[in-house]
């Protein structure tokens, strides 16, 4: 039966016999119809940027190729994501769209971590404390405007012309106050922030900054970063 519903191939049904047929095709489109709803649900905005028609095809194609493999369908949009490029090779910011749309699915449902806040300041011992990434916390590299495309979709605005960065944009992504959210970062923060996994000594920032801009203006540019790491709840205090 499992056979038959990851390939349709008839051969794997053959002995339940002709009078079963009706019964195993109800099957096959309940089983497919569900991971398309599935794909649906997880890309909304790279569905609308495609088209349905165009998205659609292109989920079926997937899924006749890539059966679920985890006990969970909120694993299934994984593999999805990973192969877009291949499925729309001719579309510039798909891959990216579906990237972008993964990653802050899975910030809304990351494990909770509490985020530094102002108040935490003067009660924290710098010198020690290590910093990782709030809930849901990671940075992707994209090539094209998708980012800039997924927020006039989320908006329901006209979309950009999409377009090939001059250099690659780095997209902090991670969940705020039970919100999903992203923002572009500059090399600094990229930087710092693709060395959290799992933490980094706020003193080793410190000094990374202080050898990129020279000392004092290394020094103003943590506590510049510091206050908005805070005010965005983007990092937590790490417990190792």
């Amino acid at each position: 039966m499992r056979g038959w519903l990851e390939t349709g191939n008839p051969d794997y049904v053959v002995d339940f016999g002709d009078a079963a047929q009706p019964g195993l095709n109800v099957y096959l489109n309940n089983y497919r119809t569900q991971l398309l709803h599935c794909l649906d649900r997880a890309f909304p905005h790279t569905r609308t940027w495609l088209g349905s028609d165009r998205f659609h095809a292109g989920a079926r194609c997937h899924i006749m190729a890539q059966p679920p493999v985890a006990w969970t369908l909120d694993a299934y949009p994984v593999s999805f994501a990973a192969e877009v490029g291949t499925l729309f090779p001719d579309d510039l910011v798909a891959h990216e769209l579906a990237e972008l749309e993964l990653a802050l699915s899975d910030a809304q449902t990351a494990a909770d971590r509490l985020p530094l806040s102002r108040d935490m300041f003067t009660h924290l011992d710098w010198e020690q404390v290590s910093l990782t990434h709030a809930s849901g916390g990671q940075v992707l590299r994209h090539t094209s405007n998708a980012a800039e495309i997924w927020s006039a979709l989320s908006r329901a605005e006209i979309s950009p012309v999409p377009k090939t960065a001059k250099a690659p944009i780095d997209i902090l992504v991670w969940r705020s106050d039970w919100a999903p959210c992203f923002r572009i970062v500059d090399a600094d923060e990229a930087e710092i922030f693709m060395q959290m996994n799992p933490a980094l000594r706020f003193v080793d920032i410190c000094a990374q900054l202080e050898q990129k801009h020279g000392e004092e203006a290394g020094i103003a540019r943590a506590g510049l970063l510091l206050a908005r790491w805070a005010d965005d709840e983007a990092v937590s205090v790490s417990a190792t």
